[in-house]
C-alpha cells in the first residue's frame, strides 16, 4: 500500500501517507479513490505522468465514490440490521453487546441472530482472540463503514443514541470509562439545537470532561488530559470554572513540553483569578507560568521580571503558601541566570514560609532551589546534602513528579563523586517522570543520563536514551542538548562529518539566558572538538563553558577537557591553570582528574620519575571509580607524553582494549600514533 501511494504521488508527505493507510485499512481501492479525490480538489497535480502535492493538503474526507459505494451496500441490508449498524456506529469501532442493547432499546439475547448475519456479510467482525481484552466484542470490519453508517443518522437520532450510550456507560460506574462517557455527552451536545436541553447536555459534557482530564493527569496521560481540559474549556462560560480548567490545562501542557500553550493557559487563568479578586490563586498561576517561560522556553529574564512583579503586587497580603511558591520559583530562575546570591536569599524565604505552613511539597521545591543556588556558589557538599534530604522529603509527599525532580538534582550534584550513581539516579528519575506522565521531566533526565553514559563509555545505554528522546517533539533547549549529545557520541566514535554537522545545527542555540544550559552547550562543543582533534577549539570552548558558570554543574567536565587539550598541545602552563581551578571542586572524579593533570604536567616538564609515579596513582584512581573510558584516556595521555625511555607497563594494551570495545576510533588512532612516535624516539 505504501509503495502504491509513493508510485502515485511524488513527495507525498509522510503524515498523509499514514492517514491514507490508516483509513484504507489494507484495501487498495480506498487508497486509490482517496488519491483521486485529492486530484479532483486540485491538491495533487500531474506533471509528466507523475502526481505531486500542490499547496497544503486539506482534511481526508471519505471520497464521494467510496461513500456512494458503502452507502449502496448498507442500503442492501435489511432495515433491522441497518439500524443495528447505525446504533453500533454511535458506540465506536468496537462495542459490547450490552452497550449495543442499551442504545438499541432491546435485550442482548435478541441481538444475537442479526449480529451473526452482519458478521457473515462481512460488515462486522467478532473478536475471538483469547489474548485480547476486547474478546467477545464486535467491531466494524473497516472504519469507513462505521463513518458512513454514522453519517446516515439524523441529528435528533444521534443525540438520543449518544445520551443512551452515555447513560449505559455511566451506570457501569467504572472510572476507566470516564472519558467514554464524556465523549458521548459531547457528541450529544453537538447534535442538539439551542435551548434548555442543549444547556443541560453542555453541563453534563463539561462535568465529565473535567473528571476525565483530572483522571488522565492522575494516570500520567498528560496529552489526553490536555485534550479533555481544552474540550471542557470550549463548553465553559463560568469564570471560576474556566480558571480552574485553565490551570489544569496549563499543567498538562507543561508536562508535554507544549510550553507556549501552557503559558497561554496560565496567563488566562491568572487574569480570571485577579478579576475575581483571588490574588492568591493568581499568584500560583503566575508561579507555574514563569517556570514554563524560564525553564521551558529559556526566556529567563522575562520570567524573572514577571515573578518579581507578581511578588511585589502580592506584598504581605498574600498567603504564605502563594508567597513561598513564587519565592521558590524566583530563586530557581535567578540561580539559572547566574544571580546565585539573590537566588539563595529568595530560597531561604521560600523555605521559611513552606516550613511555617507544613507543606512538604512546597518545602521540597524550596530546598531544591536553595541547593541549586548553593552549588553555583561553590558550596557543593552542602548542596549535595540538601539534595539527598530533599529526596526523602519528596518521597513523603507521594508525588512522583517531586521525587523525580529531587532525584534529578541529587544526580547532578553527586555525579562528580560517583558517576555511576548519578546516571542511575537519572534513569530512575526518568522512570518516575514517565509513570507520572511528565514528558518534559522525563526528557531532561534521559538527556542527562545520556551525557553521563557517554562519558563513562556506556554508549549503548546512551544511544537507547537518545533514541527514546528522538521519538518526541522537543523545545529548542532540549533539541540543542540532544544534538550536542549526538555530536559528542559521533565525534568519539570517529564520525567526524556527523559530529560537525550536529555542532553546526546546535550552534545557534548555544547563546541562551540560562547559564547552566549555556555552559552545558559549550561543554558538548569542547568535548566534540577534543574527539575530532581540534585541540585549540576544544580548549577555547571549554573556557567559554567555564566563563558562563565557573562554579556550575558543568564546570568539572569543562576543566577536564581544558586540562587534556593543554596536555596534548604540550602546554604545561595552561594545563596547570586548569588543574589549579579543579581545587575549587570536590568529588572523586575530579580528584582523579587532578592526579591525571599532575602526572601529565610532570611529564611535560621532564620530571619523568614523578610522572611515572603520578600515572600509577591516577590510573588506580580511575580503576577505583570503575571508569574505564577515563582510565583509557589517562593511559593515552601517558602514551602521548611519556617520551623515550618510559615504559607503558601494559597500560597501552589496556587502553587499546577499552577503546576497541566501545568503538572510540579517534582515540585508538591517537594511541597508535603515540606508540609509533615513542618507538621511533627510542
Amino acid at each position: 500500500m505504501r509503495a502504491l501511494l509513493r508510485g502515485f504521488v511524488a513527495g507525498l508527505p509522510e503524515a498523509i501517507v499514514e492517514q491514507v493507510l490508516e483509513r484504507s485499512e489494507g484495501v487498495p481501492l480506498y487508497a486509490v479513490e482517496t488519491i483521486r479525490m485529492l486530484v479532483d480538489r486540485g491538491e495533487l497535480v500531474e506533471h509528466e505522468g507523475v502526481l505531486s502535492v500542490a499547496g497544503t493538503l486539506g482534511p481526508l474526507d471519505i471520497p464521494d465514490t467510496l461513500h456512494a459505494l458503502i452507502a449502496s451496500r448498507l442500503d442492501g441490508v435489511p432495515p433491522e440490521e441497518r439500524l443495528l449498524l447505525q446504533n453500533a456506529s454511535v458506540i465506536g469501532q468496537r462495542f459490547a453487546v450490552e452497550a449495543l442493547a442499551a442504545v438499541s432499546g432491546r435485550e442482548p439475547v435478541a441481538l444475537a441472530a442479526p449480529l451473526r448475519d452482519l458478521v457473515r456479510k462481512e460488515l462486522l467482525v467478532l473478536v475471538t482472540d483469547p489474548r485480547s481484552p476486547e474478546r467477545g466484542q464486535y467491531g466494524f470490519v473497516q472504519g469507513l463503514i462505521r463513518e458512513v453508517a454514522y453519517g446516515t443518522l439524523a441529528r435528533p437520532e444521534r443525540r438520543a443514541k449518544h445520551v443512551a450510550a452515555a447513560a449505559h456507560f455511566e451506570e457501569l460506574d467504572d472510572e476507566e470509562l470516564v472519558g467514554v462517557v464524556a465523549a458521548h455527552y459531547v457528541e450529544a451536545q453537538r447534535a442538539t439545537t439551542e435551548g434548555p436541553e442543549r444547556d443541560a447536555l453542555t453541563a453534563r459534557a463539561r462535568e465529565w470532561l473535567t473528571s476525565a482530564a483530572r483522571r488522565a493527569l492522575t494516570l500520567g496521560s498528560a496529552e489526553q488530559a490536555l485534550t479533555y481540559a481544552e474540550d471542557a474549556l470550549a463548553l465553559t462560560d463560568d469564570a471560576s470554572a474556566r480558571a480552574a480548567l485553565l490551570d489544569m490545562a496549563g499543567d498538562a501542557a507543561s508536562r508535554t513540553d507544549a510550553f507556549d500553550r501552557s503559558i497561554a493557559h496560565y496567563e488566562a487563568a491568572a487574569a480570571l483569578h485577579k478579576s475575581a479578586g483571588d490574588i492568591d490563586a493568581a499568584g500560583r498561576s503566575v508561579a507555574r507560568l514563569t517556570w514554563a517561560l524560564g525553564d521551558g522556553l529559556a526566556r529567563v529574564s522575562d520570567a524573572i521580571s514577571r515573578a518579581e512583579h507578581e511578588l511585589a503586587e502580592l506584598g504581605e497580603s498574600g498567603s504564605d503558601r502563594t508567597r513561598a511558591d513564587l519565592a521558590s520559583t524566583l530563586a530557581s530562575l535567578q540561580s539559572a541566570s547566574g544571580a546565585s546570591e539573590s537566588a539563595l536569599i529568595w530560597a531561604e524565604t521560600a523555605c521559611k514560609l513552606a516550613e511555617s505552613i507544613d507543606d512538604n511539597e512546597l518545602l521540597s521545591r524550596a530546598i531544591g532551589a536553595k541547593s541549586a543556588a548553593m552549588f553555583r556558589l561553590g558550596r557543593h557538599r552542602e548542596a549535595l546534602m540538601l539534595a539527598r534530604g530533599r529526596v526523602g522529603l519528596a518521597e513523603s509527599t507521594g508525588s512522583l513528579v517531586e521525587q523525580a525532580i529531587a532525584m534529578l538534582y541529587t544526580s547532578i550534584f553527586a555525579i562528580d563523586d560517583d558517576p555511576h550513581e548519578g546516571i542511575q539516579l537519572q534513569l530512575d528519575a526518568a522512570d518516575l517522570a514517565r509513570r507520572a506522565g511528565h514528558r518534559s521531566l522525563e526528557t531532561v533526565n534521559l538527556l542527562n543520563a545520556a551525557e553521563g553514559a557517554i562519558g563513562l563509555g556506556r554508549w549503548e545505554e546512551a544511544r537507547l536514551a537518545l533514541d527514546a528522546v528522538h521519538q518526541r517533539e522537543l523545545p529548542a533547549s532540549r533539541q540543542t542538548q540532544l544534538e550536542l549529545c549526538e555530536a559528542v557520541l559521533a565525534g568519539w566514535t570517529g564520525n567526524t562529518s556527523l559530529a560537525l554537522e550536529r555542532l553546526a545545527t546546535a550552534f545557534a542555540a548555544a547563546e541562551t539566558e540560562d547559564m547552566t544550559a549555556r555552559s552545558n552547550n559549550y561543554l558538548g562543543r569542547c568535548q566534540t572538538h577534543l574527539a575530532t582533534g581540534d585541540l585549540e577549539a576544544a580548549y577555547d570552548e571549554a573556557t567559554t563553558s567555564l566563563d558562563a558558570e565557573p562554579s556550575g554543574i558543568n564546570a568539572p567536565g569543562a576543566l577536564a577537557v581544558q586540562m587534556r587539550a593543554a596536555l596534548w598541545l604540550g602546554d604545561p602552563a595552561r594545563a596547570r591553570s586548569a588543574r589549579d581551578a579543579m581545587h575549587a571542586f570536590r568529588g572523586r572524579w575530579l580528584a582523579a582528574n587532578r592526579l591525571t593533570a599532575d602526572a601529565g604536567i610532570a611529564a611535560l616538564e621532564g620530571r619523568r620519575d614523578e610522572a611515572a609515579a603520578g600515572y600509577v596513582r591516577a590510573l588506580e584512581a580511575w580503576r577505583t571509580l570503575d571508569s574505564p573510558l577515563d582510565l583509557a584516556l589517562c593511559a593515552l595521555d601517558r602514551a602521548i607524553l611519556r617520551g623515550p625511555g618510559l615504559a607503558s607497563d601494559g597500560e597501552d594494551d589496556e587502553a587499546r582494549e577499552i577503546f576497541t570495545s566501545v568503538g572510540a576510533v579517534p582515540f585508538l588512532a591517537r594511541l597508535d600514533r603515540a606508540g609509533e612516535a615513542a618507538s621511533k624516539a627510542g
